[in-house]
């Protein structure tokens, strides 16, 4: 088996992030794929470096490397939810279908949206074609006229998934997030399904609560994440 590992760079030149995925490694081998994948992220010009492995034959852990030690960041985990039981108070909110005349409000307000948030990823155009594809029902969640926030639901899945809601950093704090969240799985539930799952970060605790409170149950890990950080004597 020869060792593999994937980058992802695409967030260095906006946040300075970039991700490193060990993909089959032998475990003798980790030590040189970790240091391999990290010199080329550090070359691509990354300031904060995160690092999973997908092998359950080549773990990470904690602790001092050869230049770097590895820290625990997050966990990605996977919740559902059945579709029963949505009462909740009436939402102020209005869901507004994406179309292609408004991709690029909604590419923008997404971006926006998202920006701070652990684990996040900067959208493009090809994302834009993905929103807009069969399968897919996205959109922007509009307050008195304006455009409050996004949602971005996945039909292909089994079960659906709610890839993502935000709202605009100014609108929240007011109860939004709960009312958005409750109008997407509504929307998912007028179409039939029977239940729903999303994805999110242990360190996002704002949005592990809300899920957590509206009833969504954690099903399994997806991945743990890490830090790469210089080692002590060096930082």
């Amino acid at each position: 088996m020869s060792a593999g590992y994937q980058i992802y760079p695409g967030e260095i030149t906006a946040k300075g992030k970039a991700y490193l995925v060990i993909e089959q490694c032998r475990a003798d081998e980790l030590d040189e794929v970790l240091a391999q994948g990290r010199e080329k992220l550090l070359s691509m010009g990354a300031t904060e470096l995160f690092v999973t492995s997908r092998d359950p034959g080549a773990p990470l852990e904690e602790g001092e490397r050869d230049g770097y030690r590895l820290e625990f960041a997050r966990d990605l985990l996977e919740l559902r939810r059945d579709l029963t039981n949505l009462s909740g108070n009436p939402s102020r909110l209005v869901l507004e279908p994406l179309s292609r005349e408004r991709g690029g409000a909604w590419l923008a307000l997404h971006n926006e949206c998202f920006f701070e948030m652990p684990n996040s990823a900067t959208y493009g155009p090809a994302d834009l074609e993905r929103a807009l594809a069969d399968g897919h029902c996205c959109g922007f969640a509009v307050i008195n006229g304006v455009m409050a926030g996004v949602y971005e639901l996945d039909l292909t899945q089994t079960p659906p998934e709610i890839e993502g809601i935000a709202l605009h950093k100014d609108l929240r704090g007011q109860g939004l997030g709960r009312e958005l969240l409750y109008d997407v799985m509504a929307l998912l539930s007028q179409t039939g399904c029977l239940s729903c799952k999303l994805l999110v970060a242990s360190d996002n605790k704002i949005a592990f609560d809300l899920y957590r409170h509206a009833g969504f149950k954690a099903e399994r890990l997806q991945s743990r994440w890490f830090r790469m950080l210089p080692n002590i004597a060096q930082s």
